[in-house]
Order: C-alpha cells, then sequence, then structure tokens
C-alpha cells in the first residue's frame, strides 16, 4: 500500500516468494504493467506460480535469480520505477515463530551482522535502477541493526540521490531517533502497536528543481558563445591592419 504504484507500472519485488506481497501488487495494479519477481528458492517459487495463477495474476514475470546479480542497465527494467524490498532477516519481530521453535528469541551478534550486510548491499543495490522513483523497504525484525542502521548507511552511499518520505503520520510507532529524519521511518511491536514486530521504510528519489537543471543547460551556452565587444574589437583591429598595409612598402615583392 505504501509504494502506491499506479495501473501499468512497472514494478520490482525483489525478494518475493511466498508472493503474498506480490499478489497485493498485483492487485493495485488492476493486473496493469509489470511486475518483475525474484527469489532464490525454486520450491518457494513453485508454490508462488501456483498462488498467482489461482488468483488470477497475469502481470507478474517470475525469476529463480538473486536479484543481487540483476543488472540495473537490463533493457527489460529501464522502466522499472517501483521496488519492493522485503529482504531475509532475523525474524525478531515475529512471536508466532518465536513461540513454535526454540532459540529463535534475540539474534546473536555474528548473524545480525551478516544479515544486515546483505539487507545493507540489497538496498544500495536497488537504488542504482536508473528509473527507479520510489521504493518500500521493510522487515519483520525489531533490531536496529536490520532497520534504522541499513536504511541509514544506504542513505549515505546515495548521496542525497534519496530520501525518506513522511508516511503515516498518525502512526503512533516510529523509527529510533538516530539520525535526522529517522522518524518517517514506522515500526511495530506487541507493546505499543498490539501487532507482531515490523519496520518499515519509505524512500523517493530527490527531484532537481528546473531552474537548477536549466542554469546547467544555459551555463555551457553562455560559456561557448563569444561575447558581441571581442566581435567588434576584432573588426576594428583587422580594418586598422588593413589600412597599414596599404601604406608600408611591400619589401618581400621588392626582394623578388
Amino acid at each position: 500500500m505504501l509504494l502506491a504504484p499506479p495501473p501499468g507500472s512497472h514494478v520490482i519485488d525483489a525478494c518475493a516468494a511466498p508472493g503474498n506481497k506480490t499478489s497485493h501488487l498485483a492487485a493495485l495494479l488492476k493486473n496493469q504493467g509489470k511486475i518483475f519477481a525474484f527469489d532464490l528458492d525454486a520450491k518457494r517459487l513453485a508454490s508462488m506460480a501456483t498462488l498467482l495463477a489461482r488468483a488470477g495474476v497475469s502481470c507478474c514475470q517470475l525469476a529463480e535469480e538473486d536479484f543481487l546479480a540483476v543488472s540495473p542497465s537490463d533493457q527489460r527494467y529501464r522502466q522499472v520505477q517501483y521496488i519492493l524490498l522485503d529482504p531475509s532477516c532475523s525474524g525478531s519481530g515475529m512471536l508466532t515463530r518465536q513461540l513454535e521453535e526454540s532459540g529463535t528469541g534475540v539474534p546473536s551478534k555474528e548473524r545480525l551482522r551478516a544479515l544486515a550486510g546483505f539487507q545493507q548491499r540489497a538496498l544500495c543495490h536497488a537504488l542504482t535502477f536508473p528509473s527507479l522513483q520510489r521504493l518500500v523497504y521493510s522487515t519483520c525484525s525489531i533490531c536496529q541493526e536490520e532497520n534504522e542502521d541499513v536504511v541509514q548507511e544506504a542513505l549515505q552511499q546515495s548521496s542525497g540521490t534519496f530520501r525518506l518520505v513522511p508516511v503515516l503520520p498518525s502512526w503512533p510507532h516510529r523509527g529510533l531517533n538516530i539520525f535526522p529524519g529517522a522518524e518517517h521511518c514506522l515500526r511495530a511491536s506487541p507493546e505499543t502497536t498490539l501487532t507482531g514486530g515490523f519496520f518499515i521504510a519509505v524512500l523517493e528519489r530527490v527531484e532537481v528543481p528546473s531552474s537548477v537543471s536549466q542554469a546547467k543547460v544555459s551555463a555551457p551556452e553562455l560559456r561557448s558563445s563569444p561575447s558581441p565587444a571581442p566581435k567588434r574589437k576584432r573588426r576594428r583591429r583587422n580594418a586598422a591592419a588593413a589600412a597599414a598595409s596599404s601604406t608600408l612598402p611591400c619589401t618581400k615583392q621588392e626582394g623578388n
């Protein structure tokens, strides 16, 4: 819902299986446009294909491929303006998993570092798609290392090309205040929202003001166009030289 791609858009679901998010995207698109869905798990992709077929989704292309290996310069993705990135995470916000699987409470520091490294690479990679306008990054984790830290690093690496978008202003639980703008992120937890733990950040490309673009275009033209004054000066110098040459002896001709 927060990605909000209009019908006809080209969208990437970077870590797609088992397909619930993808089918929701197709519904938002009204089955118009194109969804490129990537996942490395062949078994989960097969289940996803069944789910999408049952839902009547016809605008989706499934690929058993690592999103990190997908080239942003590939012509197939030149119109992609929206990306949903919900990568593998610790699942530290999933209460049902903690109840069903022993030892799945607080993840170890080593596991968090490994997951955060992958998440950061995936987010930075997604931001390099040339036509990208809007991206949603989400996890079912409550750990800062997988959430605010990943977003902060990606924003720093994008060098001002993308910014966090303030969304759902009435939502009570915001991002941890560890960098300016982190409050635009959304959090959920059993304690504050009576839900499972979750994190969402919405990033948008920063638009360059038209006046700045026009200045960049005009500047080279101004530099390359000679001013009228030097032309007039050159004409006067040429005329003076011609007059002077008509009054001077032609020594070379006399020598010949």
